[in-house]
This record gives structure tokens, sequence and C-alpha cells, in this order.
């Protein structure tokens, strides 16, 4: 029986080293065969003579992410439950209540409920703490093992048990699953005069859909530019990149192209005959966590002279992940090729080869090498998508970070909440708001100084004002609110003020980069 096992062992390791999972040990191996034999005496050695006893279910998972740590950040080996969450987060829906939570003080807590859904609809509020879910505590509840029990088939029942301020007694609510679209474009609105704003947070199934009912929505209400703001947008789905884009360049122009080893990773993706084009004034805000599909709608709009790219170079995740369903439930995520834009540009921002990388990159692009729009504007390779304007953002005062991280600002806002039976729309003119807001923090021993306070003033107000509209009306309404305190998004705005044409904007480039040199 044990022969037969330790047969059994040997095929099954030799088959995972073969086919290219393993350890890094196989890089001393010359060709598949050694490598399968070296792997599989190596296994042989810790399963018989290790000092304890070990899980070769462990040991195998840990070889596989071994040899993929080699390979680049990107390539991962997926769990059953990781490669259930990919799903849902590039497919946008799900069963479940349709609540936003996090852990505070060990507690599951409501951060909002998603309009139209079902916490919406049975009256969950931001703040509430979920004490319990189907009788059973959540103290001490990880976030992970909360979504299993929320979610769940569309048209089941869960029960959770809510701790509220300004309630004596625990309140049950029994709330039946429904399916929860998650948006891409949570908001679009119109700025000063006839300048549109439109935030895209990810490229899932419903992106492209999302952005043309916003778009013709903003050009109802007169919108002749545009802001499209992809910050903090990590990427998604190359589809939706393609289709996003395509809202605003001209049939036939090239979008994005994909390189790698095997023939079919070689293709060149182009606009339909479903593109839009147009010509108004287009701005697209990034930051250094813009990444991937981001950077395939700057580097585009960039490369085709469709608009400015504006704020700070991009984060540099320009490779192609294909995902490969594994036996067992789990699934490989395997980079298979890499992102160039239409003049050529490598998204992809290359890592310094280690002496534990099992590759070795080609030559860096420099990063000073000129690339050409199709205007002839200059563009630099390098990776990442680098902007025509640079923007820094404003620094968040040092109280203001400490405040949200541990959660206070959000805390008050419920207490707010509670303690008015009505708020007014106008509720950020009360000059009591932030002294009482010094007093609760104050009594909550968080520790502080008058001149830090009187610094972070104004830049709390915003953030109090944000937050208990949220409470109160949405993400829409904190939303109109936090894009007062956006210093960075102001200067785009004030850029677009300036340029009635696209040769308007690109004069302002040329102005803002001429400035930058000079200083």
């Amino acid at each position: 029986m044990t022969r037969i096992k330790g047969m059994k062992l040997l095929l099954i390791a030799t088959l995972i080293a073969v086919i290219g999972i393993g350890s890094m040990v196989l890089a001393r191996a010359t060709n598949p065969i050694e490598s399968a034999m070296l792997f599989n005496e190596v296994l042989k050695h810790i399963r018989d003579d290790y000092v304890d006893e070990v899980d070769l279910d462990k040991l195998m998972t840990g070889a596989i992410r071994g040899m993929l740590n080699t390979l680049d950040p990107h390539s991962q080996y997926l769990t059953s439950k990781q490669y259930e969450n990919l799903m849902v987060s590039t497919h946008g829906s799900f069963g479940g209540l349709g609540i936003e939570i996090d852990i505070r003080n060990g507690w599951l807590t409501v951060i909002a409920p998603i309009e139209g859904t079902p916490a919406y609809r049975a009256g969950i509020r931001g703040g509430d703490r979920i004490v319990k879910i189907e009788g059973k505590s959540t103290r001490g509840i990880s976030m992970t093992e909360a979504v299993q029990k929320l979610r769940g088939p569309k048209g089941t029942k869960v029960t959770i048990t809510i701790q509220r301020e300004g309630e004596p007694e625990l309140i049950d609510y029994t709330i039946t699953r429904d399916i929860i679209k998650i948006k891409s474009v949570p908001f679009a609105t119109m700025l000063d005069g006839d300048i549109g704003y439109v935030r895209i947070a990810a490229f899932s199934d419903n992106t492209s859909r999302e952005l043309r009912d916003a778009l013709k929505k903003l050009k109802e209400q007169g919108m002749r530019k545009l802001i499209v703001d992809l910050r903090r947008n990590t990427g998604g789905l190359l589809s939706q990149a393609i289709e996003v884009t395509e809202q605003f360049v001209k049939p036939g122009q090239t979008i994005v192209s994909t390189r790698g080893r095997r023939r079919e990773q070689n293709r060149v993706y182009r606009a339909g005959s479903r593109a839009r084009g147009g010509d108004y004034p287009l701005i697209i805000l990034v930051d250094n966590q813009s990444a991937s599909a981001s950077e395939i709608v700057a580097g585009a709009v960039q490369d085709l002279d469709r608009g400015l790219v504006v704020g700070l170079t991009t984060f540099g995740k320009g490779t192609v992940q294909s995902v490969m369903k594994l036996s067992g439930g789990g699934a490989l995520k395997l980079t298979t090729a890499k992102y160039y834009t239409p003049s050529g540009r490598n998204i992809n921002k290359e890592e310094e080869p280690s002496e534990e990388s099992a590759i070795i990159h080609p030559d860096q692009v420099d990063s000073n090498h000129v690339y050409y729009t199709i205007g002839g504007r200059k563009v630099y390779g390098g990776g990442g998508i680098k902007p025509d304007i640079k923007i820094e953002p404003e620094e968040m005062p040092k109280i203001a970070s400490r405040l949200a991280r541990e959660g206070l600002v959000f805390e008050y806002a419920v207490h707010y909440v509670a303690t008015h039976e009505t708020v007014k729309p106008d509720f950020g003119d009360d000059p009591k708001l932030v002294s009482d807001f010094e007093d609760f923090i104050t009594e909550k021993e968080f520790e502080f100084t008058d001149e830090e306070f009187e610094e972070g003033k104004d830049f709390l107000l915003i953030m109090l004002r944000s937050e208990i509209a949220r409470k109160v009306w949405g993400d829409e309404a904190a939303y109109q609110i936090s894009i007062e305190g956006d210093s960075q998004l102001q200067r785009v705005i004030g850029i677009l003020e300036q340029a009635n044409s696209l040769s308007d904007l690109f004069a302002l480039a040329i102005d803002y980069s001429q400035e930058t040199e000079s200083q």
C-alpha cells in the first residue's frame, strides 16, 4: 500500500513539474524530465525526513506559489474561493443584500447601503452594527467569513441583528437576497458651466453601458467638455477598456495591441463601427493607482490626440492575464502578453531582475525614448502613461488622515444623523459643526494639538459634510461635496475652462510643460 501511494505521489509530482508548476529549485535542471526527478527527490525528502509531518496539499500549494513568484506580481494561483471572488469582481453582480461593510472596533459595521438594493429598501443605515447573523454573534468575525454568510442565491433569506445608535433595543431584519449590481460608473454630474464629469471606478461587464447612459444625460444637460476620472481605478476587463475608448475615438482607429510568445496572443484591437468619435475637449484624470484597463484608455486617448492625460504617471500594469481553470476548483492566473499603446509604447513598467527571478526581461525602453501621437505630439516610454500635464494632489493634513484611519469621521456622521431629527441641505453652514466634532473626538480621547486642528479644519469640514450627506442622501450627495475639496480636480476644471476646442487644450499642455521646465 505504501509503495502504491509512493508511486502515485511520484506520478503526481512528475506531472506537476513537467507542466511547469514547482519550486525555484527546478531552475538547476536542464530539461523537463530532470526537473521532474529533482522536484520529486526534494518532495520525497521533505515527506520522509522533515522533523514534523507535513500537509502535502499545503506543501504543493506553496510550491506552486513559489514558482509563480519568480515570474511577475500578477501571475497567481487562485484557490476556489479566490477564483469565485474574481468572477464576482469582473462580472459585476452577485446574490446578496447590497451593503458595504467593514470591521470597526471589532464589530461588523455597515458603511453604507447601496441604493435600490434589499438592504436599502429594508432601512439599513450607515453606521449600523451587525451584531448577529442568523442568531450567531459577529464579534471577531473576519471580512471573508462575513461575506460568505451574507451572500447567497437570489430569493433566499437571511436574518441580521442590528445595533443602532440612539435605539435602546437590538433590531432584527429578515432580508431576501437579490442580484446586486456593482456600479462601475458611480457618479456623473455637470460641473461649472458646460463641463461634464464622470467617475469610472472599475472596468466590469456593465462599464461601457453605464458610461454611455451617463454621457447621454450630460449631453442633454449641455455638456461641451468632459473630465473622465480614472484615479484609483486599478482596471478590469480588456473588452470594457476597448468599448469605453470607442465612445471617444473614430471607427478603425487602433486602441491597443497585445504581444506574447504564442501567435494567438499577438492582436490589434481597433475601434469598431459603433465608435462615436467626437472632438470636444476631453481630459482623462489619472494617478499612480490607475492601472491596466485605465492605462489602455488613457494611452489611446493620448496617442490618438483625442484629449489630454492629466495628473500623475500611471501604475504601469500593462500585462494580459489569462485565467486557466484547474482541477479542484482553483485557477491559474498567468501573464501571457503585454499591452502596447497605438504609438507602440509598452505600458508595463518592468521591474529590475533579481537573483531569485526565473526570467530576464528584454532591454527596458528608456524613459526618455520619444514616441509620437498621430498629430505629431511627443509622448514618452518607460512604462505607465505619463501625463501631458502633471498635477500633484494636495496632501491630506495629518490629523485628517489619522481621523479617517481610526474611523472617527464616520462615527461622528453616524452620531450626528442619530441626534438630529432632520438634516437640512445647508447643515454644513452651521459654525457649530466643526466645534462639536472637536468636542466629539476629545471625548473619544483622540490626541491632537490646537495647531493641528486649525491647520486641518477646512479639510475636516469637507470630510464631515461629505460623510453626513452620504448617510442622509446617498453617495451622489457625498460626491458633490467631496469635489469642492478636491484640489487636483479643481485645477483640471480650471484648465478646461480655458479651452473651447481640442487645439486650445493641446496649446495649454505646451504652456504648462514650458512653465514646468522653467521652474
